[in-house]
């Protein structure tokens, strides 16, 4: 598969080649890289090399992230084993974030998740609106496993560490424009400013527009379009040798349109005229229109690029002095603000018969040929967050010992608005709302609101010992304590007239590590970790009534088992890092879809105790100068020991009235698919006098997986695989700068493939979003350097 893009690239070497100015008497030096270099990690809040760090981390460099074509974390969620990140349905800026098949999918901002997202330092609270646009990026670390000793509570199945570039401190300019399919135009420009009086600046800027990859049937415009900018400003300031001052302010604006949601099934006892809850034309016509494959054209009315928007701005200073040649003194104080709203949510709109879809509200038909959605849902959300981080670091002992330690604050709130409206068979419905079979009715949900005070409190330490020169140990802990106060106001239990009740609560809990690594010899580590993991509980503020939302979810724990090895063999051209881990996860709290007559909501339930074993594996090979090979694999076994729970029919997506337990098929990978890899291969081409040229081709792969505990059957993901390639001629003199350019393309084999997916269940269909098909760009940059 790999032969056929190298002899294309042997012909362009040899047209390059043969152009006037190639051919010279003496040959440009040649800097192809023989080894494997080094990397720096932050993954214990120190910078160390990956190679002596007993953590499984996968660390992307600047580079790397520039030839995999990244521009939000999710772009590096292919290329690491055993974690996905994955654009929610109807939304551009929510992730659902897995690693190690420990997950949540849940949107609700009073819900947790369970993988925290830093940058520089700073904890973003949510993974709704984390899918921001990266400006400048140094470095992307996704450390896996537990890391709840140094990086807190929701971090059970690992943190995802964000670096940004920091200021030169010498003036450079570097403009960078791609143009792609779908009329997709990117703009980067970056400046540093040389230092003075100890301040050196960089500020970035972003712009990101495109068409959508989907049509409307009624408008024949574009669905998925986005129109997006990002800025980031950074300042430093050394006044002295021992002390460093980082101011950092970034902004992300994006406006899309995310009527990408395909209807894949509708249910037939809704749409059968010998049901006795059939919907009628509403139905028929719904019906039509839904498909298991992926369609180019959407029956969508809403093909606004503003449907949706999403705002953060965002301000952190971390100060670091140095007391002594081994002290240090770090204090992250951060504050960010999230806002975000969606005009219309919908799934699907169908014209009405004017006969037999009656509107709630008015107790009347809807006018024939008006379009009706079958689910729409407006959203306006805002979450506001402040960080304090005291840290203290150092050495001690001759060297021999190395710790941190410190205190740490965190205050959020949260309100969202999301009222719903949806399409339901009348014969399904209570009085007053009930009809004949035949006849649909339009229900409106006028006000569904939320809204959460959230208080963490933590104390916390890491020190490593070296009891002999080859043999550290580590020991770690931390105790959080945590607050929530919740308030929601909703029609709760069948009531007309919303009603608002506050409730809350607090958990407290210790987190303790442990870790041994052994150097055998210079070229292989090993490494025994034990770590544990808190997600605090919460409130369900998709409760249908008081009772269940006054219940309080219990909090989540985890424990990790972890044998790991690092090394760089065969005089570091070959590294290869790898782990074998175990996980024990007690009081799983899993969100449950359900829906029927009040809209779609989910309940929160204790599925116990589950375990899962895996493993990671990550090798880097340079054979020969200018030619890399990289591969990736994850592996996991998700059992679950007992998950008692309601049963639902997943064909009828009604309840059977029956409680038992499902831990069959929960453990059928809940957003947990069983393998994933990646192989992609790099060749540089022997120096020319043009430039140095590079070729890239990659594949990734990932096995199925479901997106519910139950609801298996409509929005299932099938395996698929992924090529992507990527051809850049860098180091062009252009004036007096560099000038890059690469062309690219990405899903090269034009794969099918669902990226997130919803069963509405009683609602009566099931919807999709698929990823992009093929996509090709080029890349052009100027850069500009002086000292």
């Amino acid at each position: 598969m790999l032969r056929k893009p190298k002899l294309s690239l042997l012909g362009i070497s040899i047209a390059v080649a043969s152009l006037p100015g190639i051919a010279q008497a003496q040959a440009p030096e040649d800097r192809r890289a023989t080894a494997v270099e080094e990397v720096i990690v932050t993954a214990r809040k120190v910078e160390e090399s990956l190679q002596d760090t007993p953590v499984s981390v996968a660390a992307f460099s600047q580079d790397a992230l520039e030839q995999i074509g990244v521009s939000e974390a999710a772009d590096v969620s292919n290329f690491t084993p055993n974690l996905r990140i994955q654009k929610q349905t109807a939304s551009q800026d929510n992730y659902a974030i897995a690693v190690r098949g420990v997950s949540s999918g849940e949107t609700a901002l009073a819900i947790d998740p369970t993988v925290g997202i830093y940058m520089d330092g700073v904890y973003i609270a949510r993974s709704t609106g984390a899918a921001f646009d990266l400006v400048d990026l140094q470095r992307i670390e996704v450390l896996r496993g537990p890391q709840g000793a140094l990086f807190g509570r929701n971090t059970i199945g690992g943190a995802i560490n964000i670096v940004t570039a920091k200021p030169r401190g010498e003036f450079a300019f570097k403009q960078a424009v791609t143009y792609g399919s779908r009329d997709h135009r990117r703009y980067q420009t970056t400046i540093d400013t040389p230092e003075w009086n100890g301040v050196a600046a960089k500020i970035s800027w972003m712009a990101d527009r495109g068409d959508g990859h989907r049509e409307s049937v009624y408008t024949g415009g574009d669905l998925g379009g986005f129109d997006n900018t990002a800025m980031r400003l950074r300042l430093n300031w050394s006044p002295n040798e021992q002390w460093t001052l980082d101011y950092a302010y970034d902004k992300s604006d994006k406006e899309g349109n995310t009527a990408t949601s395909q209807l894949s099934h509708v249910r037939p006892t809704y749409a059968s005229p010998f049901s006795p809850v059939y919907g009628g034309d509403y139905y028929d016509k719904a019906s039509a229109a839904a498909d298991p494959e992926r369609r180019g054209k959407l029956p969508s009315k809403n093909d606004n690029l503003g449907e949706t928007n999403s705002d953060i701005d965002g301000h952190s200073i971390v100060s670091s002095y140095d007391l002594n040649d081994n002290v240090n003194l770090k204090t992250i104080v951060a504050y960010r603000e999230w806002k975000s709203k969606s005009r219309s949510t919908e799934f699907g709109s169908f014209p009405s018969d004017g006969a037999t879809l009656i509107d709630s509200g008015t107790g009347a038909p809807v006018p024939a040929g008006e379009l009706v959605s079958i689910f729409a849902a407006q959203r306006d959300s805002a979450q506001r967050q402040t960080t304090f981080e005291q840290q203290i670091s150092g050495f001690a002992m001759e060297e021999r010992l190395q710790y941190l330690a410190g205190l740490y604050y965190f205050e959020e709130t949260s309100d969202e608005v999301n009222p719903q409206s949806f399409v339901l068979p009348g014969a399904t419905l209570p009085a007053p709302f009930t009809t004949p079979p035949g006849v649909s009715v339009l229900l409106h949900q006028p006000f569904f609101a939320y809204a959460t005070d959230n208080q963490s409190y933590a104390a916390f330490g890491q020190a490593t010992y070296n009891l002999t020169t080859d043999l550290d140990i580590t020991l770690g802990g931390r105790y959080t304590i945590d607050k929530k106060e919740t308030t929601l106001t909703n029609t709760l239990g069948g009531a007309t007239t919303p009603s608002t009740i506050v409730d809350d609560e607090s958990w407290s809990n210790f987190n303790p590590s442990f870790s041994v690594n052994y150097r055998w010899s210079e070229e292989l580590s090993t490494y025994f970790r034990f770590s544990t993991g808190y997600r605090s509980g919460g409130y369900n503020v998709r409760s249908s009534n008081e009772a269940s939302f006054r219940q309080p979810f219990d909090e989540e724990n985890i424990t990790s088992y972890e044998l790991g090895w690092k090394s760089d063999l065969l005089d570091r051209k070959l590294r290869f890092n790898g782990s074998l881990f175990h996980l024990v996860y007690e009081d799983r709290q899993i969100a449950q879809f359900e829906a029927g007559s009040g809209g779609a909501s989910t309940k929160i339930v204790n599925a116990g105790e589950s375990e899962t074993s895996g493993l990671e594996l990550e090798a880097t090979y340079i054979p020969t100068a200018g030619l890399r090979i990289m591969a990736t694999y994850g592996y996991l076994d998700v059992n679950y020991k007992e998950f008692f729970t309601g049963v639902v029919d997943p064909v009828t997506g009604f309840p059977t009235g029956q409680n038992r337990d499902i831990s069959d098929i929960a453990s059928e990978s809940l957003y947990a698919p069983e393998n994933t890899g990646s192989l992609a291969l790099e060749y540089t081409f022997a120096p020319m006098d043009i430039g140095d040229l590079m070729f890239r081709i990659d594949s990734t792969y990932v096995d199925e997986m479901t997106f519910h505990p139950q609801f298996t059957l409509y929005d299932k993901q099938d395996d698929y695989s992924l090529t992507n390639a990527r051809l850049t001629l860098s180091n062009v003199d252009a004036g007096d700068g560099k000038l890059k350019l690469s062309l690219w393309g990405k899903n090269l084999a034009n794969e099918e493939y669902r990226e997130f997916g919803i069963d509405f269940g009683q609602l009566g269909f099931a919807v999709n979003t698929y990823g992009p098909l093929r996509t090709w760009g080029l890349d052009l940059a100027w850069e500009f350097n002086r000292d």
